[in-house]
């Protein structure tokens, strides 16, 4: 029996309502600036939308894709062409808004993209007022920090001398939803070359946060150490185009927000000019939040999820990560763009928090996380040299390390994870190791000691050719997890609620899944000698089409399913069973490799 197209679930229909979590999209406008926010109730908001030719060409196709046919907020954070270029664009496909919000007439560029931008939102722009709250509904705020040097609190910022006066008249906002904090500022300045200090007072206001959009594409004109000393930021943003002509982002900036004392992510929808330190997604950036932790996933699907930085921390000990695999001396590019360290989580339940995770390279270098990284079982974290998959022999790390802080033997050396003095993980290879030039070493149970004996030589091509498996299981791998895919009930399901869950599939990363609700788990059905406890009953035939329940397994090893469930008072009382699987082949070659025990719900 073929399994596939098997999705979705008994009585369930299809629904396109969101979920309980805050998403944003970082949108890859080039050399521009584009935000996408929705809240847990759906509303609506976007921050600039990019240059002339970007809003037809990327921000409506988002749009579309997202089911978004009217916005309720849009703002433009200045008027120069890269920010709002794309925004009448927008309005003249269709997508209107209840309400745009910018600076208002004071002073007004004479550009052609500047009065399309007028003239498309004539009837609904209003001036915006520093200290103005937006209730973006389900517990998202966003605050007006300042606009035009006109602070939140009552202050300003005199801009009129500035070298840039159009960038310092930048709206800033402050996004918050739970213990979740964002900032978005346009290209507000921060003093250099010439600029006003704006960014100096208005940091206080806003505070520390978990993601800091960097302002002004990642210019030395902005992330004054002011700013990013308050915000403290987890997560960093940079939107620049590739190949842009000034030399984005700058260096300097990127050094600023990645450091050894604080690593941080810092990405990037594109891979810039040349810099080093950050990350190329190679495309627009999403992010989801419950106010608790978020997920940041790329375009072209890396993943990474962390706690909110208010969130409760257990810490990291001794057992719950090790090194899995690393690559000291790669062979299609230097040692400086193309060693990364693979580590993974080992906890026994639940998630780790890597927060402050310190890695050593045992000769007197090292870095410091400065994001608290959440770890499922057998969830992989790749760390690298560089980030541009074209110059570091084609890996995809989460996190580059900050530029010149550790640096791997290629014959001998060591890798040493500690937190606060203590060792978590050490792993001391030399010559006779199973590894060598462009050849990783992967360890072979992540639950042994990290000797010799415990690692194996890398054996599959990745990127441009060296051999290993960066950011995905070892080949070696024979870990005995000692636990199997599960289920957990997020939400209960009610009628004419949500049922929200989180599906658990340990070390199946990247393989296909599928699962589906069903009225009884006997007699059951067969697929290639492989017992699953659940029904192809009518309602799971009515709803194939369900969103979220088959597909690729996450990065992550969790994936979070919801769907609405109509209020037919005739299913109060019902009782279905929810399961998944995951597996590998199709047709008769399909082989079942984990499955989670069905979980049976109540219909109240």
């Amino acid at each position: 029996m073929k399994l596939i197209p098997l999705i979705a679930a008994c009585l369930f229909l299809p629904t396109t309502l969101s979920g309980q979590d805050l998403e944003v999209w970082f949108v890859d406008v080039g050399q521009g600036d584009c935000t996408l926010l929705r809240s847990p109730t759906g509303e609506t908001f976007l921050f600039d939308g990019g240059d002339t030719g970007e809003g037809a060409a990327t921000v409506v196709p988002l749009l579309q894709s997202l089911g978004i046919s009217h916005l309720d907020w849009v703002s433009a954070s200045h008027y120069h062409a890269d920010h709002i270029g794309g925004l009448d664009e927008v309005w003249n496909y269709g997508i209107r808004t209840t309400t745009c919000l910018d600076r208002g007439d004071d002073s007004p560029p004479g550009t052609w993209a500047f009065s399309d931008y007028r003239n498309a939102y004539s009837s609904v722009r209003q001036t915006i007022q520093p200290g103005q709250v937006i209730n973006l509904g389900g517990g998202v705020s966003l605050t007006c920090l300042c606009v035009k040097g006109e602070l939140a609190d009552g202050s300003s910022v005199d801009i009129s001398q500035s070298s840039q006066w159009e960038n310092s008249a930048s709206i800033a906002w402050k996004v918050e939803f739970g213990d979740f904090d964002m900032w978005i500022g346009g290209d507000l300045t921060g003093g250099g070359n010439g600029t006003a200090y704006v960014e100096q007072q208005v940091a206080p206001l806003c505070g520390d946060v978990d993601v800091y959009q960097v302002n002004h594409h990642g210019s030395y004109t902005s992330s004054s150490t002011a700013l990013v000393t308050a915000l403290q930021p987890e997560f960093a943003i940079i939107p620049c185009g590739s190949a842009n002509p000034y030399g984005y982002p700058k260096q300097g900036i990127i050094d600023r927000l990645n450091y050894a004392g604080r690593a941080i992510p810092v990405w990037s929808p594109t891979e810039g000019t040349g810099a080093k330190s950050f990350v190329d997604t190679r495309g627009t950036i999403h992010l989801s939040t419950d106010g608790n932790a978020y997920t940041v996933t790329a375009a072209d699907q890396r993943v990474f999820s962390a706690l909110c930085d208010e969130a409760i921390n257990p810490g990291v000990g001794v057992g719950d990560v090790v090194t899995a695999e690393f690559l000291a001396d790669p062979q299609r590019t230097t040692d400086s763009l193309g060693e990364w360290i693979e580590i993974t989580g080992t906890p026994s339940q639940g998630a780790v928090c890597i927060d402050g995770l310190q890695i050593f390279d045992g000769n007197g270098g090292y870095f410091s996380l400065g994001t608290p990284f959440l770890l499922e079982q057998s969830e992989e974290l790749l760390f690298a040299a560089d980030g541009i998959s074209a110059r570091n022999g084609g890996t995809k790390p989460i996190l580059v390390w900050p530029e010149g802080q550790i640096s791997l033997g290629n014959t001998s050396g060591e890798i040493r994870l500690a937190r606060s003095g203590s060792y978590l993980d050490e792993v001391f290879y030399d010559s006779t190791w199973p590894s060598g030039n462009g050849i990783s070493a992967e360890r072979i149970d992540l639950l042994d000691s990290g000797t010799k004996s415990n690692f194996s030589a890398g054996q599959s091509p990745f990127g441009q050719g060296d051999l290993g498996t960066p950011g995905i299981d070892n080949d070696a791998d024979n870990t005995a997890w000692g636990s199997d895919s599960k289920i957990e009930i997020i939400v209960s399901p009610s009628l004419g609620g949500q049922l929200v869950m989180d599906w658990f599939a340990p070390g199946e990363s990247g393989k296909t899944y599928q699962g589906w609700i069903c009225l009884d788990t006997v007699p059951g059905i067969d697929v290639g000698g492989f017992h699953i406890p659940g029904n192809l009953d009518a309602g799971f035939t009515k709803t194939r089409s369900l969103p979220g329940f088959s597909g690729f397994f996450p990065t992550s090893e969790v994936k979070r399913v919801s769907t609405a469930i109509p209020n037919n008072p005739s299913w109060f009382g019902m009782l279905v069973h929810v399961l998944f699987v995951t597996y590998q082949g199709s047709g008769p070659s399909l082989q079942i490799r984990t499955l989670a025990s069905p979980v049976p719900m109540l219909l109240l």
